[in-house]
C-alpha cells in the first residue's frame, strides 16, 4: 500500500525553516543556545516564539491571528500546543483512528438512549398516576353528589 504523504512540500525556503524548527523542538533537539538552556531545565516547550527563535525568523511571520503569512506553520504550533499529532500517515492509522471515534460515538449513543429510557419511563409513571388520581377525584365527587342529603335543623327559638 502506497503511503500517504507527510505534508505538501515547501515553496519558501522561510516556511521550510519554520517547519523544520518545528520538528527539531518536538523531538527535544533545538540548535539555539538559549532554547537549549530551557530544554536543560525543562521548560521547553513548543510556541510561536520559540520556534522563530529556533528558525531564526521574526515571530511576527506566524504570530498573527489574522492575515498570518505562513498559516500552515500556525496551525502546526496549534496542534503541537494541544498534543494533537499531524494527520495519520498511513492507512492503518486513518482506520484506527475512525474505530477509536466510531467507540466513543457507540458509548455515547448508549448512553444517550439510557438517559431517553428513563425520561421516557418516569413521564409513563407520572402519566399513568394522573389517570389514577383523576378517576380517583371523579369517583369522589360523584359519592358526594349522590351522598347529598339535605336535613333541616330546627331551630331551639322556633
Amino acid at each position: 500500500m502506497p503511503r500517504l504523504k507527510k505534508e505538501a512540500p515547501s515553496q519558501d525556503p522561510i516556511e521550510q525553516d519554520f517547519l523544520d524548527a518545528i520538528d527539531r523542538l518536538r523531538d527535544g533537539e533545538p540548535k539555539n543556545k538559549q532554547l537549549k538552556v530551557r530544554k536543560a531545565k525543562g521548560t521547553l516547550k513548543v510556541n510561536v516564539a520559540n520556534v522563530a527563535l529556533e528558525a531564526g525568523h521574526s515571530r511576527t511571520l506566524i504570530a498573527l491571528e489574522t492575515g498570518c503569512r505562513y498559516p500552515r506553520v500556525r496551525e502546526l504550533i496549534k496542534q503541537a500546543k494541544t498534543g494533537h499529532s499531524r494527520l495519520p500517515t498511513t492507512l492503518n492509522e486513518v482506520i484506527a483512528r475512525l474505530r477509536a471515534e466510531n467507540a466513543e460515538l457507540r458509548v455515547q449513543l448508549n448512553t444517550h438512549k439510557a438517559a431517553v429510557l428513563a425520561h421516557f419511563n418516569a413521564r409513563d409513571k407520572a402519566e399513568n398516576e394522573a389517570a389514577r388520581e383523576r378517576a380517583a377525584a371523579s369517583r369522589l365527587r360523584k359519592e358526594i353528589a349522590e351522598s347529598v342529603k339535605v336535613v333541616v335543623i330546627a331551630s331551639r327559638e322556633a
